[in-house]
């Protein structure tokens, strides 16, 4: 079924205290040699949307209030409003440009697909926009944000050796894929609601890092959903053949990864997973603090590479007829893989047999540090969090702020009221 047209507009306000929605394009290194450390008494990062919209569950289990600091620079003392308003939309035909600069593209609806292409651009933001599909080629310094990218058959934001790009508080749906990165360095993907990737394999990823290297390269503070018999997913996060740096690794942080709301991973993929670190190699991976909801066969995979870190994530996967493992390391890649650390994870997950699958260390890898982690933890359905958003709003859209006035997110799809 397509995603409607948008043609309302509409207006919703809330008013609670304040967090920052955006981190910056270069946030502090977070160097994988620190020390290790579990708690399971502070909170998730929460949507400034969420309030009023998904209660807390009480005793909510989570993670260190250090890591909290890295998703959202600071709270805001006051209680300050945030109003979405839906903007009106001027249709547009397909914009190709090359060798632009400095640059905005603001509330247009583009049916043609792809809707955007830039080839050798630079300094451009595509702002609360109704697409298909962009295109990006040998650009710098893109920002798309607030937009809603969806019906289409390519994949929604395509990135081809690229820098500083950053997709932000966007609207996915119905796609191939959603963001697809080669060969490219600094790409963020922040607080997105992506649903429905169709693939097929080997696309069908919300997220996936292709040979993409160096520092500021983050999957973050999203929140995806597959749908039984609208999707097929492979991946929902994937990191094939990618390095960041020891100070500054790739951070998979903050993501909320759900299979079909009620069927799980019915039907989805056999070779799947929630996320999979150093796919065919990779290095300075830190994948922390995300949960994982039956997003695939496998929830957290390790295939090769070095320096991998995952450590504190939820990892919950109920029995269907793909199910398979929670966590694993296993190095597939013909190199030989380096230095692990799982750390601080809870890990529930009954596979297709009908038995408690929850870890499995296939080898090939080493050395494989183990600590404070919880295996077969049957206490993880009751101390999960819920979603961070209210489906389809995205978790950390884009505001901009009036001089003493409310804080203001523009999006471009209707509002439910």
């Amino acid at each position: 079924m397509n995603t409607p047209r948008s043609k309302l507009r509409g207006i919703w306000t809330i008013s609670y205290p304040m967090q920052r929605l955006h981190t910056p394009r270069r946030s502090r290194a977070t160097p994988l040699d620190r020390g290790d450390s579990c708690s399971r008494d502070s909170q998730l990062p929460k949507s400034p949307l969420s309030r009023g919209v998904a209660r807390e569950r009480r005793g909510v289990c989570a993670f260190c209030s250090g890591l909290l600091f890295l998703a959202f620079a600071f709270f805001s003392p006051a209680a300050d409003p945030i109003r979405m308003e839906t903007v009106p939309l001027q249709k547009s035909p397909a914009i190709v440009w090359e060798n632009k600069q400095r640059q905005t593209i603001d509330a247009v609806q583009i049916d043609a697909d792809p809707s955007i292409t830039l080839k050798h651009c630079a300094d451009i933001v595509i702002d609360a926009s109704e697409l298909r599909s962009i295109k990006l080629e040998n650009c710098e310094r893109i920002t798309i944000r607030n937009g809603w990218l969806h019906d289409s058959d390519r994949i929604a934001v395509d990135v081809y050796r690229s820098r500083e790009v950053r997709v932000e508080g966007c609207r996915i749906e119905n796609v191939v894929n959603g963001v697809y990165a080669v060969e490219s360095q600094s790409i963020a993907v922040v607080g997105n609601f992506v649903r429905n990737v169709r693939g097929p394999y080997p696309r069908g990823q919300m997220v996936q890092f292709n040979n993409v290297t160096g520092p500021d390269n983050r999957v973050m503070l999203n929140y995806a959903i597959n749908e039984r018999g609208k999707s097929s997913p492979e991946d929902v996060i994937n990191l094939y053949q990618s390095e960041g740096t020891k100070d500054s690794p790739i951070l998979v942080e903050y993501n909320y990864l759900v299979g079909d709301p009620r069927d799980g991973s019915e039907d989805k993929s056999k070779s799947g997973s929630g996320i999979m670190l150093a796919d065919c190699g990779g290095a300075y991976q830190l994948c922390r603090s995300n949960v994982i909801l039956s997003a695939g066969q496998v929830g957290i995979g390790v295939a090769g590479g070095h320096d991998i870190h995952v450590m504190d994530n939820r990892i919950y996967g109920a029995k269907s007829n793909v199910s398979n493992v929670g966590l694993y390391v296993w190095n597939q890649s013909e190199k030989p893989g380096g230095a692990v650390r799982i750390v601080c994870n809870r890990v529930w997950w009954i596979a297709k047999s009908g038995e408690q699958n929850a870890w499995w260390n296939g080898g090939g890898m080493g050395p494989v540090q183990m600590k404070g982690n919880l295996f077969a933890d049957a206490s993880l359905s009751k101390n999960l969090p819920p979603p961070p958003s209210q489906a389809p709003q995205p978790p950390h859209p884009y505001f901009t702020a009036g001089p003493g006035g409310p804080r203001i997110v523009r999006v471009p799809w209707p509002l439910e009221k």
